[in-house]
């Protein structure tokens, strides 16, 4: 995700250099040793989102991502499908909630990635051989297109310190987790025997949430994603599941089904 405006983006990269600046001026004249104070930069929603995205896409050997909920974007997954494919060994460690289909098998189809569960995860970490962001967001959609978020961005050479003990944290919490096995499943499609093809509707999917929902491609959401998405009524506003087979593709409101399906209705 990027930065709202250009200079939005110019005026907050010259605030963090001035703040570097004047930070490194009153370490000197206080005599405090520089490499103590921490040169962490403040995210908001944006740059945090924007800062997750450039540490996968800058890993070079390792990635790991630490999210209590997981629901990938699109492009995050796009993201991810890269890192792999560059060799960067992934380990993901998420904590709420039980995999749904749609993301274990976005996962078991890349290379490279280990995934842990750990019951009580509630920090939220992101980062490669340089770069860290700790924020309040988890690595789940919805967070990242409605909710107020903020975080920090530390790096490695600036923060070494900070960043070895956040490092560090996570191999703990790694060593009292979950190893989760990914391997691609089918679905379970709705079987419709002859004798209840008359009485019992065609199930689809929940284009946000996969929830199972009668097939209607006019009405692609389950009650609750639909008031969501109701109070912006926005037909094009990009989702993540078709609506009639519940695998991984966009998918939106005027066209709620992927290709394949969409040939096949």
């Amino acid at each position: 995700m990027a930065y709202e405006s250009t200079d939005f983006k110019c005026h907050y990269i010259i605030f963090n250099d001035f703040l570097r600046l004047m930070i490194s001026v009153i370490a000197l004249q206080y005599h405090y040793p520089l490499k103590l104070i921490s040169m962490a930069e403040f995210l908001t929603t944006s740059g945090t989102s924007h800062h997750i995205e450039n540490i996968i896409m800058e890993a070079k050997q390792k990635l790991l991502l630490v999210s209590p909920y997981l629901k990938l974007s699109k492009t995050l997954h796009e993201r991810l499908k890269d890192a792999s494919e560059r060799g960067v060994q992934i380990k993901i460690i998420y904590g709420k909630d039980e995999l749904k289909p749609n993301e274990s098998n976005s996962l078991a189809g890349l290379k490279s990635v280990e995934l842990y569960y750990f019951e009580n995860l509630h920090a939220k970490c992101y980062f490669n051989e340089t770069r860290m962001v700790i924020t309040s967001m988890n690595m789940y959609e919805f967070s990242e297109k409605t909710n107020r978020e903020m975080g920090v961005l530390i790096d490695a050479t600036q923060d070494k310190a900070l960043f070895q003990k956040a490092v560090e944290e996570t191999g703990s919490i790694i060593k009292s987790s979950e190893d989760i096995s990914l391997r691609k499943t089918e679905r379970r499609y709705y079987q419709e025997s002859i004798n209840t093809q008359r009485n019992m509707p065609k199930m689809g999917y929940c284009i946000r949430c996969e929830t199972r929902i009668n097939f209607n491609p006019s009405k692609p959401y389950c009650n609750d994603c639909y008031m969501i998405w109701s109070q912006f009524e926005n037909p094009f506003y990009e989702e993540n599941v078709c609506h009639s087979c519940g695998e991984f593709d966009m998918s939106t409101m005027e066209k709620p089904l992927c290709s394949d399906c969409h040939r096949k209705n």
